[in-house]
């Protein structure tokens, strides 16, 4: 996930520190999307290509927030990762929840989809993303995501979201919200 997000406009401001190098960029996201992935993995949210190059994270209606026992556990890795910005990193996740607590509650959210550098527009997100909403589709519910970055847009909207606006955040470069009825 590391090497997907290194130079996504927000995880990059979230994160990043005068001086820091790239390997070291890239260790900070290793840090904080481990923790996330900590939690993840057991509860059976994350969707993997079987070379682990591309993967999905979903949340189920009414299950998305990092439950308290969570985020304690996850503490240390994601202060670590941010470091001195750890304030501007949980005022842009506090304005995420804010956010996503006024969207209707049935629904799926894609937390994460991220591909490998050199894997991607090979198709395996893109297949990652239609078996889950191939899921959801069959079953009525509709999907939500946040996209931090203005270039995945298109893709998204090929898959059937649609742009439903601008998340209002704080400070920092913009985001945007989407969702897809079912299809």
């Amino acid at each position: 996930m590391a090497d997907a997000f290194d130079g996504d406009p927000v995880w990059s401001w979230m994160l990043h520190h005068d001086g820091d190098d790239p390997a070291r960029r890239r260790r900070r996201l290793a840090l904080l999307f481990g923790a996330l992935l900590r939690h993840s993995v057991p509860k059976g949210r994350v969707f993997t290509t079987a070379d682990r190059q591309a993967l999905t994270i979903w949340s189920p209606p009414g299950d998305w927030k990092l439950p308290a026992p969570a985020m304690l556990r996850a503490a240390p890795s994601i202060a670590r990762a941010a470091g001195v910005r750890l304030p501007r990193l949980l005022g842009r996740l506090g304005d995420v929840e804010k956010h996503h607590d006024k969207q209707p509650p049935e629904h799926w959210y894609l937390e994460f989809i991220a591909t490998a550098s050199a894997a991607q527009g090979g198709g395996l997100g893109a297949a990652l993303l239609r078996a889950g909403l191939d899921r959801f589709d069959a079953a009525g519910v509709p999907v939500y995501l946040e996209s931090s970055n203005p270039k995945n847009l298109p893709f998204y909207e090929r898959h059937g979201f649609e742009v439903t606006g601008n998340l209002p955040v704080s400070s920092g470069p913009e985001q945007w919200t989407l969702w897809r009825d079912p299809q």
